[in-house]
């Protein structure tokens, strides 16, 4: 709050503590980005593997993409003229900017009670923690569980939320979403070559759009099941999973069911405190709020894994709203000084065939 003299003019201390403030802020913004990102496992996986990427900008998030090859490749023989014909097969996918913001604010009453540089330092120190920490949090629960709507899973907050991974990863693959439109403007129902890989694990009966069903009720099953499921995703180019993103208790027995001397780990993620699992050549994480994707619920029942490949699963940012933070102003109605913190992203897939989400692995499990 500016100290008002005769003249109506914020006093010079006012005016230091200002520039005090927003000078801590901007400073500590890289650390605070950083910390977002290495304090959830998740998060700090896509950026291991090159899951996050910089746009400039835009009027939406644009990822092209190929579902067909190009026929005119084919042998040939000396003088024999080559196939001129037009090619289809190539695309786009547009997702939508979502915005996530929030608020650091210091009271009149706060700043008297924290009187001195290093004591109303401290309240910053704490105030951006928490910020950092909800960002976090934010971030990572839109990502990863969304919102509930008639047992699917869509962007919370009126479709203003990020996409989740239930969202692309759904138990019907030939089914549209509910809400939020076509997956990336493109319907799965209609094009083949639009649908993720899925798996049911409970039950030898396939369901609509599944790559293959097994009843997994053993920890030899469960392996079995789930490098079935990477290898569906491993076919065609562009590659293998290269993340596996479980829930703790599907996690926990799938490491259960491997020899000890074979859980290998990522040393990167390990070193950040998180725990991993190799399955063939992909890591391994789980995370407290991945859904139920067989059920439709955030309660945990069956269990999933989540398959991705972060060639074409990206985490889209913004390169001007990326955890950026504003100076700290006092608007006039107010005792207090704030500044904001803003992001701009969007989870996005380019080639659906290539991930894939397998439901239900632990509900009939027994050693």
């Amino acid at each position: 709050m500016a100290t008002i003299g005769e003249s109506g003019a914020p006093s010079q201390n006012t005016i230091n503590y200002d520039a005090l403030l927003t000078t801590t802020l901007f400073k500590y913004r890289p650390t605070m980005v950083d910390n977002i990102f290495k304090d959830s496992a998740f998060l700090a996986a896509l950026r291991e593997f090159g899951g996050v990427e910089m746009q400039n900008g835009g009027e939406r998030i644009a990822q092209p993409l190929m579902y067909g090859t190009n026929s005119t490749i084919k042998s040939y023989s000396n003088y024999q003229t080559l196939d001129t014909t037009p090619q289809e097969g190539m695309t786009t996918a547009f997702y939508d900017w979502r915005e996530i913001g929030g608020t650091i604010s210091i009271s009149r009453k706060e700043e008297r009670q924290n009187s001195g540089e290093a004591a109303i330092l401290k309240l910053l120190e704490k105030k951006i923690g928490q910020a950092e920490m909800s960002m976090r949090e934010t971030l990572n629960s839109q990502l990863l569980q969304g919102t509930v709507s008639s047992a699917t899973f869509i962007p919370g907050n009126d479709n203003k939320d990020l996409h989740p991974l239930g969202y692309f990863l759904r138990k019907l693959n030939a089914t549209d979403p509910t809400t939020g439109g076509n997956v990336g403007n493109i319907a799965g129902a209609s094009n083949s070559w639009w649908r993720h890989q899925t798996a049911v694990l409970n039950s030898a009966s396939v369901d609509t759009g599944n790559a293959f069903a097994l009843n997994v009720t053993t920890y030899a099953g469960m392996k079995v099941a789930l490098r079935r499921m990477y290898n569906h995703c491993s076919k065609g180019s562009g590659g293998s999973p290269n993340l596996v993103v479980m829930d703790q208790t599907t996690f926990e027995t799938y490491e259960n069911a491997l020899d000890v001397n074979i859980r290998f780990t990522n040393t990167a993620l390990g070193e950040l405190g998180f725990d991993t699992i190799k399955l063939r050549g992909a890591t391994c994480i789980w995370d407290e709020v991945v859904p139920d994707i067989d059920n439709g619920t955030t309660s945990l029942t069956g269990g999933t894994a989540f398959f991705l490949n972060t060639k074409f699963y990206k985490l889209v940012i913004d390169s001007e709203t990326d955890v950026e933070v504003t100076p700290f102003i006092e608007p006039e109605n107010q005792t207090a000084k704030t500044a904001k913190i803003l992001f701009m992203g969007n989870a996005t897939v380019s080639n659906m065939r290539k991930l894939g989400v397998a439901y239900a692995p632990i509900l009939t499990i027994a050693a």
